[in-house]
């Protein structure tokens, strides 16, 4: 009888990371109002019926074909609970809290990047040999940043390389770009 019990508290417990994580993207995706009323009824249903499997499985069913809808409508839901955030600037000293160095380059429609021990220049420029090499060289901006996973957030600050200039247009792009840098930032 207990393994019964452990497989359908695992049961219950896998089918709640998945609407957290649901829950979590859709936030970050600006789209969390749209599907507020469904996530709080699967919630209800999940606390209230965590001992029926047949209920709890109809829940994962429709969390599983939401998630399949937004995959079709183009989101890239593998990220899960992964979150990216921009804080403010840092020196040298960033590296005892356990940041990186990384050069990210965006384009109207892309974000390259390479991380690295190196300074932030040397990064920028074996970044811009890597992409004439592959022959997608292209004007992009350069932003000369820290990085580091803090849980599941990747927290971005501002390094002495990047003027004040270009961390204002960098905050003004990543207001409206969150999903696309998380996504191509996700495996620093």
């Amino acid at each position: 009888m207990p393994t019964l019990l452990n497989r359908i508290a695992e049961k219950v417990s896998s089918t709640w990371i998945l609407l957290s994580d649901t829950t979590n993207f859709l936030s970050r995706a600006g789209l969390l109002e749209r599907y507020e009323k469904e996530l709080r009824e699967w919630r209800a249903d999940l606390a209230r019926y965590k001992r029926q499997t047949s209920k709890v499985q109809v829940v994962r069913e429709n969390v599983v074909a939401l998630r399949r809808l937004l995959r079709t409508q183009g989101y890239d839901l593998r990220l899960g609970s992964k979150d990216i955030a921009l804080e403010g600037w840092r020196h040298d000293d960033a590296v005892a809290e356990g940041f990186r160095r990384v050069v990210v380059g965006i384009t109207d429609n892309d974000v390259v990047s390479l991380a690295g021990e190196a300074n932030h220049i040397d990064l920028a420029d074996a970044l811009e040999q890597h992409l004439q090499a592959q022959r997608r060289h292209f004007a992009c901006e350069m932003h000369f940043l820290w990085y580091r996973w803090r849980n599941q957030v990747l927290v971005l600050s501002g390094a002495a390389s990047e003027t004040a200039e270009q961390y204002e247009r960098l905050k003004e792009y990543f207001a409206g770009h969150k999903e696309l840098l998380l996504r191509k930032l996700s495996r620093l």
